[in-house]
């Protein structure tokens, strides 16, 4: 039997009105400006590369998506949702 960890997540509120939820295998470092880095704890594979965002009262602009990353969305209320590929948190569970 494997027993599987339970994820966090939280809600963290950014500038011009933006919000994501992240789980806790995440940090994310962002400013008044508007420039935002979401970077695995994990050093899986030794890829460390992060997600780097910029955010506006309308628009994101991303500069940075890595290969492990399946999907980056946003809605039209300021809600950015990230999906990672699932190998990424796979060596964690084993």
């Amino acid at each position: 039997m494997t027993k599987k960890k339970e994820e966090r997540t939280t809600t963290y509120e950014l500038t011009k009105g933006w919000k994501i939820n992240l789980c806790d295998k995440v940090d994310i470092l962002d400013n008044k400006d508007g420039k935002v880095a979401i970077i695995l704890k994990a050093k899986n594979f030794g890829n460390i590369e992060p997600i780097v965002i910029d955010l506006s009262e309308d628009a994101i602009r991303i500069h940075s998506l890595p290969h492990f990353v399946d999907s980056l969305s946003f809605t039209l209320d300021k809600k950015i949702e990230i999906v990672y590929s699932p190998f990424i948190f796979e060596q964690e569970q084993q």
